[in-house]
């Protein structure tokens, strides 16, 4: 299971992440301890600093441009890892259901387990621990890398680019564009993103997985130190070859200013003459280059249903009445609708990006009861500095 990724934004914002740095992951494989997993990415950063022949720059690190970080793939054991790893396969569609059934009873019953039910009890509770491994991981590489404006950079080995195609399915197109992926010894068809792989010609475990991407090194064996950066001939240098031009493109394609906003704010409407249940949501931004506060311009919008939550003798009721709006907002007034915002208590851009995520907005005038949609807070979040 590793552990990664971020909160979202709804209104107004604040963030003060450092832009643009990269996130450099290691995922193991299985059967790894977290001490063993620690090792191979320590050991990834002083190849890449020190022996690669296309090194990454130690200054880059001292100036924060990038950081080295662990992906963690727990173990729970020789026989779950490997049902957990032949279901992955399953799951992504490179074997069928018949070939998982068969691996699984196999497996399964080699451990001794002497009935069917005790074959499907097995299965199950690996399935539902894969579950709760993408999940963790999901929200591992978000609150600690996207939700900080980080880029992020995985060089998994073995299962761990299992989970990395998986993570690579659940990102939304603006994290995706945050986002390369390197594998090692890959038991996988495919590498996320269309990105490089390698995997030595003598690598007994992967040779062992039906459909895999055929061998593009010399080298035996499977381990990530053992063979892959110390045994093979090219595979060092495909390996940093290849994590340096990842590094390098993340670099050049990120543009931490323009198309940027500083913060949000989103403006409701209260409409006299429309029906009290459509609320409309504007969400204006102010770029990060932009003097004058003054000169928000539109970024999207969001349409929703107001959702009632006054109850007056039994019923839900919405009611609108008066003119509860701020002459400061009056610039956004449209349609012979009058402009407010949502959080007219607080200046735009005050609040904390842990509090506006949390944040559910009431007015109780206005019949207002909304919280921004997941798909536009990804992207505004992916529009901030």
């Amino acid at each position: 299971m590793k552990k990664i990724l971020l909160m979202l934004i709804v209104a107004s914002i604040s963030v003060f992440a450092k832009p643009c740095t990269t996130d450099i992951y290691f995922g193991n494989g299985i059967w790894n301890t977290e001490t063993q997993a620690k090792e191979s990415m320590r050991e990834l950063r002083w190849f890449m600093q020190h022996t690669a022949i296309t090194p990454l720059s130690i200054e880059d690190e001292k100036n924060q441009l990038y950081s080295f970080k662990l992906a963690y793939n727990y173990s729970t054991g020789a026989l779950t890892d490997l049902i957990e790893t032949y279901w992955q396969l399953r799951e992504s569609g490179q074997i069928s259901e018949g070939y998982f059934q068969i691996i699984a009873a196999t497996l399964v019953t080699n451990n001794g387990a002497s009935s069917h039910e005790e074959i499907l009890a097995q299965i199950r509770y690996v399935v539902a621990y894969e579950s709760a491994n993408i999940e963790t991981m999901y929200q591992l590489y978000n609150n600690a890398s996207f939700s900080q404006k980080h880029n992020v950079l995985l060089v998994a080995h073995s299962q761990g680019n299992l989970f990395g195609n998986k993570m690579y399915t659940l990102m939304s197109d603006a994290q995706k564009n945050k986002f390369r992926m390197v594998s090692v010894a890959t038991p996988a068809d495919s590498v996320a993103g269309g990105g490089p792989y390698v995997t030595a010609s003598g690598d007994y475990v992967i040779n062992s997985i039906p459909n895999v991407l055929p061998s593009n090194v010399d080298g035996f064996g499977h381990t990530f130190i053992g063979t892959y950066l110390n045994g093979s001939i090219n595979a060092p240098r495909k390996i940093a070859l290849y994590v340096k031009s990842a590094y390098d493109n993340l670099i050049q394609t990120t543009n931490c200013t323009e198309g940027s906003y500083s913060y949000y704010v989103w403006i409701g409407y209260q409409c006299p003459r429309r029906s009290p249940q459509e609320l409309i949501i504007d969400i204006y931004g102010l770029p990060v280059d932009s003097p004058y506060p003054y000169n928000k311009q539109l970024v999207t919008s969001d349409s929703r249903i107001r959702m009632p939550y006054e109850t007056i003798n039994g019923n839900e009721v919405c009611t609108i009445s008066g003119n509860d709006v701020y002459s400061w907002w009056s610039e956004y007034d449209k349609d012979g609708c009058y402009a407010y915002t949502l959080d007219d208590n607080h200046p735009a851009g005050t609040h904390t990006f842990d509090y506006i995520a949390s944040t559910t907005y009431y007015n109780g005038t206005l019949c207002t009861k909304y919280q921004m949609n997941s798909e536009i807070a990804d992207e505004l979040n992916s529009m901030l500095p």
